[in-house]
This record gives structure tokens, sequence and C-alpha cells, in this order.
């Protein structure tokens, strides 16, 4: 064993090496697959939480937009039975018209028979009022008519309406079974992670700063490797020694904790 002399650049050397002999190529490729293993769980509890939340929030607003169709077939419903009733109106103001047409033409006859003088007042009064009730006559059908075509428009809009509502409600039932599939796959994650980390050991915060250390560990061997006889070596040691001692310690700690 060497002495308690020994450069402190050559004891870490030495338990690298020592490491590096101790350390086989199964338990390396072991350890890579445990941090990939983990990177993948949270990868996947990630997909899941997010899925999860957007059914969520596809399943308020599916619900906000039945609400506004529930209000709008509320107000075509209004205005189809105020439709009914103004074509209801109408046929009576209709029928009105046409009892006054005939007392028209029951006056013009009157007037007619009483011959000129008295009898040709009346008979102008009358068709006047014959012409003006045919025009109202008329002006009726023609609203009424109107009235008919709104009465078929709003029952398309109904049949619409229906359709939408029927569509939201396949909409939030999708929404519904894929926030429960989300909550299922989420918490067969976490038990998956709770398994992982009693089998391996390890957890995800532990993994992440191994990847991390690994990452540095290369980035430091390449930074090395490029000032390979570009600097004296007593620069190099200087400049890693606030680095290397910490190193150096924690690795002394893991061999002391061998023995």
């Amino acid at each position: 064993m060497p002495g308690s002399g020994e450069k402190p650049k050559r004891r870490l050397f030495r338990l690298l090496r020592r490491g590096a002999r101790d350390t086989t190529a199964a338990a390396g490729q072991a350890a890579a697959f445990e941090s990939a293993l983990w990177a993948s769980h949270q990868r996947a509890a990630t997909a899941v939480r997010e899925t999860g939340e957007a059914a969520q929030r596809i399943a308020s607003h599916v619900a906000k937009q039945r609400g506004v169709v529930d209000a709008l077939a509320d107000r075509a419903r209004g205005v189809s039975a105020r439709s009914t009733d103004l074509a209801a109106g109408f046929a009576r103001v209709k029928e009105t018209f046409a009892r006054l047409e005939l007392v028209a033409l029951n006056a013009g006859l009157e007037g007619a028979r009483l011959g000129e003088g008295p009898g040709q007042s009346l008979v102008l009064v009358a068709d006047e009022i014959r012409a003006q009730a045919t025009r109202g006559s008329e002006a009726c059908r023609e609203l009424g008519v109107a009235l008919g075509e709104l009465g078929s428009e709003l029952s398309q809009v109904h049949s619409s309406l229906d359709r939408a509502r029927e569509a939201s409600a396949e909409v939030a039932q999708e929404a519904a079974r894929v926030g429960g599939a989300s909550a299922d796959a989420d918490r067969a994650l976490s038990e998956m992670g709770d398994r992982l980390e009693k089998t391996t050991g390890s957890d995800p915060a532990t993994a992440r700063a191994i990847a991390d250390a690994a990452e540095h560990a290369r980035a430091l061997v390449a930074a090395l490797g490029s000032l390979s006889g570009k600097a004296p070596q007593a620069i190099v040691v200087a400049a890693l020694r606030p680095v290397l001692e910490p190193i150096l310690r924690l690795l002394e700690g893991e061999d002391e904790a061998e023995r």
C-alpha cells in the first residue's frame, strides 16, 4: 500500500484505475439502462399528466359550448312558438279582410240597386273598401307564406342544435374516458416508479444527477484532451486542483468504505 506521502494526483489515478478494474462492462450497461429507464418513465408520466389536463380542458370547453347550444335551442323554441302564434293571428286577420270584402260587395250591390244619386256614393265607398280589403288579404297571405318559411328554417335549426348536443355529449364522454384512462395510467406509472426504485435502489433525481455527472466528466476528458501538449502540466494541475481535490476525497471515502 503506498505511503501517506503519496501525491494527490497519483492517488487519484490509482483509485480511478482500481475502479476501472472493478467495474465491469455489464455494470456500466446496467447503470446506463437504469438512467434511460428513469428518463422514459419521466417522459411517460409527463405525457400522461398533459393528456389528463387536456381531457379536462376539453370537457370544460364542451360543457360551456353545450350551455350555449341549450340557450340557443330555448331561444329557437321561443321564436318558433311566437311564429306559430303570429301565423294564427294573420289567419284571423285574413279571415276578417275576407268578410270585409263580402260586406263591401254587398254594399256595392245595394248602392247599384239604389241607382244614381244616393246609391252612387255607396258604390264608391264599397269599391274602395273592397280594394283595401283585397290588398290587406294579399298582404296577410304573403306574411303567412313568410312565416311558414320561417317555421321551416326554425325546424332545421332545431335539428342542427339537436345534432350539436349529441356531438357534444359524445365528445364529453370521450373526454371523460380519456381522463379516466390517464388517471389509471398515472397510477400505474406511479406504482412502476415505486417498484423501479425498490429494484434499482435509485430514483429519478439520482439518475439525473448521475447522467449530469457523466456528461460533465466526458466534457472534462474532452477538454483535457484538447490541452494535451499545449500547456505546461503544472499549470493544468494547478487549474484542476480545486476540482480534483473534492473528487479525490469522495473516491478516498469510497475506498475506505470498501475496506
